[in-house]
C-alpha cells in the first residue's frame, strides 16, 4: 500500500517493496514533485500494478565493480571447478576491475555503447579475439543474473558485438625438423616432456599432469585423466578435464615406453639424493624434489632449443597440430585422430585440420555426369 505524503507544496509517495534478498536491507519506492495529491496516487497505483506483475525493476544503485565480486564470490564460483575459479577470480580483478573503463559506474547505467568501447579497448591493448570472447561470455553471465536478481531491466551484454575469433594460422614441423629438434633436445629436462607431446598430441598441461598411476605398461596406453596450469596469484593447480571426451586413453609405442622407464629410473635416484625433502607427487615430469614443473619453463626451455636450432618457430600447441597433420597424411581416421587428441567430437577435429586431408573430390564432376548419363541409357531402353 503506498503512503502519500505532502512535503511543502508538493505531494510525494512511498510503497515498501520487502527487503533486498542479498543485502537485507528494506527497500522502498519513492518519488516526489506532484502537484496534486491525486496525482501522486495515479503514479503510485501504476507503480503497484507493476508490482502485483512482477514487472517492475528497482534499478540497482550498486557499482559494477561491486556487483561483479558479489556476484561471482557469493553465486559464480560454488557453480564451477575450482581451478576453473581461482583463474576467473584473476581474469575478473585485472580485466573487469582494474583495468576497465565502466568498472565504477552503476550497473544499472552500464549501456551496450559501453561494453562494445571495452571490447575495442581489449584489442588496442593487444588481447586476442577469443580471451575477449571469454570476457564477453563472462560479462554476458554476470549481467544476466542482474536481471534476474532484478537489479537491472536489461542486460546490456545482449545487445554487445565482441570480436569474430581469429584464428592463428596453424604452423607444424615437417619430419626432418622433429628429428633435429628431438635430437637437440636429448639430455634436456624436459625431452620427455616434448617426446609425448609429439608421440601423443598431449597437450602441454596434460602431459605436466600425468601421474605414474596413468600410465598401463602392459597395455602400452596412458589415461589422460587431469591437467596441470599456471594460475597467477595461486601457482601450479591441478585441474579435472573440461569434457567427457578429453578423459580419454591414448596407445603408445614400445620407444616411448622405454623412455618412460628410464624417468622412472632417474626419479628413484632423485628419491635416493634428496630423502626426506623428496615430495612425491607420483608425477611422471617432476622437478628433482618431486613438485610439479612450472609450465612456463616448458615455452623456455623449447624457444631456446628452436633458436639454436635454426628450425621452424612454432608454438608448443602446434606440436599437438603437428602430430594430428602426420596422422592425417597416413590415412589415419578422422574419428579415430578426433578420439586421440580428445576433442568433443569429429566436427572439432575437421574444422581444425579439414585443409590437410588429401582432396577425394576431383572425380566428383565425372562420377554426377557418369550417373546422368547411366539414367539417360536405362530411360532411351525403356522406351525401346
Amino acid at each position: 500500500m503506498a503512503h502519500i505524503r505532502k512535503r511543502g507544496k508538493t505531494y510525494s509517495y512511498a510503497i515498501d517493496v520487502g527487503k533486498d534478498p542479498l543485502t537485507g536491507k528494506r527497500k522502498q519506492i519513492n518519488k516526489g514533485g506532484f502537484i496534486r495529491k491525486k496525482d501522486a496516487e495515479a503514479a503510485a497505483r501504476k507503480i503497484e500494478l507493476l508490482l502485483d506483475e512482477n514487472r517492475y525493476i528497482v534499478q540497482s544503485k550498486e557499482v559494477f565493480s561491486e556487483y561483479i565480486q558479489y556476484w561471482f564470490e557469493n553465486y559464480y564460483q560454488t557453480r564451477i571447478k575450482q581451478a576453473s575459479a581461482i583463474n576467473l577470480k584473476y581474469i575478473i580483478e585485472k580485466q573487469l576491475i582494474c583495468e576497465n573503463p565502466f568498472a565504477n559506474k552503476e550497473i544499472a547505467k552500464i549501456t551496450t555503447m559501453d561494453i562494445d568501447h571495452f571490447y575495442n579497448l581489449k584489442l588496442k591493448e593487444g588481447y586476442g579475439t577469443s580471451y575477449i570472447r571469454k570476457l564477453h561470455q563472462l560479462l554476458r553471465q554476470a549481467l544476466s543474473q542482474a536481471v534476474k536478481w532484478k537489479k537491472i531491466a536489461i542486460n546490456p551484454v545482449e545487445d554487445a558485438a565482441p570480436p569474430s575469433v581469429k584464428y592463428e594460422e596453424m604452423s607444424i614441423w615437417s619430419f626432418d625438423a622433429i628429428q633435429t629438434f628431438l635430437h637437440n633436445c636429448k639430455g634436456e629436462r624436459h625431452y620427455l616432456t616434448f617426446l609425448l607431446a609429439i608421440y601423443t598430441g598431449m597437450r602441454r598441461g596434460e602431459i605436466l599432469g600425468l601421474q605414474w598411476s596413468d600410465i598401463d605398461f602392459d597395455k602400452k596406453v596412458i589415461h589422460v585423466i587431469r591437467s596441470l596450469s599456471y594460475v597467477p596469484k595461486s601457482g601450479n593447480v591441478f585441474t579435472t578435464l573440461k569434457t567427457k571426451n578429453a578423459k580419454r586413453q591414448v596407445p603408445i609405442p614400445e620407444f616411448v615406453l622405454n623412455e618412460l622407464r628410464i624417468q622412472k629410473k632417474r626419479i628413484e635416484k632423485w628419491k635416493e639424493l634428496v630423502g626426506p625433502m623428496f615430495e612425491d607427487q607420483d608425477l611422471v615430469i617432476c622437478t628433482n624434489t618431486g613438485t610439479s614443473q612450472d609450465p612456463r619453463n616448458v615455452l623456455r626451455v623449447m624457444k631456446r632449443i628452436v633458436s639454436n636450432t635454426k628450425i621452424p618457430k612454432i608454438r608448443f600447441h602446434d606440436i599437438r597440430h603437428t602430430h594430428a597433420s602426420i596422422l592425417i597424411s597416413e590415412g589415419v581416421d578422422i574419428v579415430k585422430i578426433s578420439k586421440r587428441l580428445g576433442h568433443a567430437n569429429p566436427k572439432i577435429t575437421l574444422e581444425f585440420y579439414a585443409h590437410l586431408l588429401p582432396n577425394e573430390d576431383n572425380d566428383i564432376a565425372d562420377i554426377f555426369h557418369d550417373a546422368i548419363q547411366n539414367k539417360d541409357k536405362e530411360n532411351e531402353k525403356g522406351l525401346e
